[in-house]
């Protein structure tokens, strides 16, 4: 039998999120389309030829995705990036 503190270092922690707010949306996009394909993050990170822990930062707006990689994704999910004016 395992002591509770065992049990709670092996707990997964929620990944921490970015603070730009067009990277939260964007890393929402991303969750949401990918959740409505009935995908998981593993799966997602397969067919674009990305690593899970890469779609995890990307969908909690981290910096540290490159542009690159971040097409990727979308582009798996038949999304694409745009620049628009403010």
């Amino acid at each position: 039998m395992s002591d509770i503190s065992d049990i709670t270092s092996k707990r997964r922690r929620h990944a921490t999120t970015g603070n730009n707010p067009m990277l939260l949306t964007l890393g929402e996009q991303v969750r949401t389309t990918r959740l409505a394909n009935t995908m998981t993050q593993e799966e997602l990170a397969l067919v674009s030829g990305v690593g899970r822990e890469l779609v995890i930062q990307l969908e909690n707006g981290k910096a540290g995705v490159t542009l690159g990689k971040a097409c990727q994704v979308l582009a798996a999910l038949g999304l694409q990036l745009t620049a628009q004016v403010r």
